[in-house]
């Protein structure tokens, strides 16, 4: 935590400010902040406090009273002296106080007051001072000086002094307390936004995935069957998962099956269970997905691939609730929420004859179609920043950038593989690149190369005017939203760069941004 502390927030406080213009000028003191480790803060480099009396300036000018102050200070305030409010000495003779800031039970730093001595030693601290000056070889005229400008506190000053600082820390505690939960509110709120643009694995901000994402949102209290339709790779297993774990049965399992990949033999075995000896090699007992799943989630991706004999048993499962196992003589009920995905045209599989359309209708309950990814071109940016990010995690690096000529191609390319597809290039990418801070189109795949470019400003700007008749202002906001979501990725980011290139100030620049939903 105390290398969260932001030192400077508390420079800002009037009430610092305050007590530190009452005792500069009542007695010539001065008012540190020292961490956790007793270094100063908020001090210019190579500068000490600000010291207050000649003899404390002479000191610290000179870089063995410089090293022996910062030896001091670091003596008096780490978490050994803590506590010991009551004065201390520090290495030239001066007397100080120090203070600890301290929230539930953590060791922040100290507030640091020195420069002074006390009045019922003042003869021995003076003595000591002038022989520190002497051995560091001052004038002895102006040591004499120096010694009479020390500021000598009473014990009633040097009460009224504690009790300042004690107040002082008070007033910081309280304040490092609000903040911290200013943070907390703004860390909780960002991570709603975070989770407002990304479910698990899932990345996007277009409005496609926006309403992907409302509608995860409004069926987390519903068991109501839901059909994701979408082009391979456009990421329909990470929506069904995403609507698992955003429902009241998050805690149940969440079991996936790829319908595709078995024949219809084994796949009824791994839907439905088997019992011992209902076929070669059922040597024992199985337990199918159905039963397995129990009150989780039961996710039948690929659902358009499965043969019609196999539609009619699902469909009884998802009517009445019940199935037998292979071989089997009894029923078993499911409880399981059930979740189909498919890439083909189910419509059209209907009237080919291929697709039952009674099994159809009970699996679109609520349908939940994804855009393929040359659909949401905004969110390519997004999608490349977090999988550069996780290949650096993969490889323990720091995340690699794009030239903009690589990225240029990215997003011109018509992605048929979609965000698998562009995750693999990625990775491609930054495997092929080895140590290169900045990738270059030397490693792009030749498809990517040999793919033919329409530049993507001409293609959202052409989307914005062939969406139908709109008033002019509704036409140059859509294309000036999409000339800065394409500058931001150009850019990395950067603002300052993008503002210098469109010819308007920073500040304008974040508040388009900003406007447009695009930061």
């Amino acid at each position: 935590m105390a290398s969260e502390v932001r030192w400077e927030d508390f420079e800002k406080l009037h009430v610092v400010r305050k007590i530190r213009n009452i005792i500069e000028k009542r007695w010539h003191i001065q008012l540190n902040f020292t961490d956790a480790a007793g270094y100063l803060r908020n001090v210019e480099k190579g500068s000490f406090f600000k010291p207050q009396t000649p003899a404390c300036i002479a000191i610290a000018a000179s870089t063995a009273g410089f090293k022996g102050c910062l030896a001091t200070v670091r003596a008096l305030t780490v978490k050994p002296a803590v506590g010991k409010t009551s004065p201390q000495t520090c290495h030239a003779g001066f007397s100080a106080l120090s203070f600890p800031i301290t929230v539930e039970g953590e060791f922040l730093g100290s507030i640091f007051a020195d420069g002074f001595i006390l009045k019922e030693s003042a003869e021995q601290q003076r003595a000591q001072i002038k022989k520190y000056l002497y051995e560091a070889e001052h004038e002895a005229a102006s040591i004499e000086a120096m010694i009479q400008a020390i500021p000598v506190l009473s014990e009633f000053e040097l009460t009224f002094l504690a009790e300042l600082l004690s107040a002082l820390t008070e007033e910081v505690i309280v304040v490092y307390k609000a903040l911290q939960q200013s943070k907390d509110r703004l860390g909780s709120l960002q991570t709603q936004l975070e989770d407002r643009y990304s479910f698990g694995a899932m990345v996007g901000k277009s409005p496609a995935m926006l309403q992907i994402y409302r509608l995860i949102e409004r069926l987390g209290e519903v068991d109501s069957i839901v059909l994701i339709q979408g082009e391979n790779g456009t990421g329909k297993e990470l929506i069904a998962r995403a609507l698992h774990f955003n429902s009241v049965r998050k805690e149940r399992k969440f079991l996936a099956v790829n319908c595709a990949a078995f024949n219809e033999n084994i796949l009824e075995s791994e839907l439905f269970g088997h019992v011992k000896g209902s076929f070669t090699n059922a040597i024992k007992d199985r337990v199918g997905l159905f039963e397995a799943a129990g009150n989780g989630t039961l996710f039948l991706d690929e659902i358009g691939d499965i043969s019609l004999s196999m539609q009619v048993r699902l469909l009884r499962v998802l009517q009445e609730g019940v199935f037998t196992p292979l071989g089997g003589n009894s029923e078993k009920k499911t409880h399981a929420r059930i979740i189909a995905a498919t890439n083909r045209d189910l419509l059209a599989m209907i009237k080919q004859g291929t697709f039952r359309e009674d099994l159809y209708y009970r699996l679109n309950v609520i349908n939940l179609t994804v855009p393929p990814l040359r659909d949401r071109r905004e969110d390519i940016p997004l999608l490349i920043n977090g999988f550069l990010k996780k290949q650096a995690s993969k490889l323990a690096q720091s995340p690699k950038r794009l030239s903009h000529a690589v990225l240029a191609q990215l997003l011109d390319y018509s992605w048929p593989g979609n965000v698998r597809e562009l995750e693999n290039e990625l990775e491609r990418l930054v495997v092929l690149g080895k140590d290169a801070e900045i990738l270059t189109e030397e490693n792009i795949s030749p498809r990517i190369l040999a793919s033919p470019r329409e530049p993507m400003a001409t293609k959202v700007s052409m989307e914005v005017l062939s969406d139908g008749p709109r008033d002019l202002k509704t036409v140059l906001a859509g294309v000036e939203k999409q000339l800065i979501m394409l500058g931001l990725a150009r850019h990395q980011g950067n603002k300052s760069r993008l503002a210098l290139e469109l010819g308007i100030s920073r500040a304008n620049l974040i508040s388009k941004v900003a406007k447009y939903g695009l930061g």
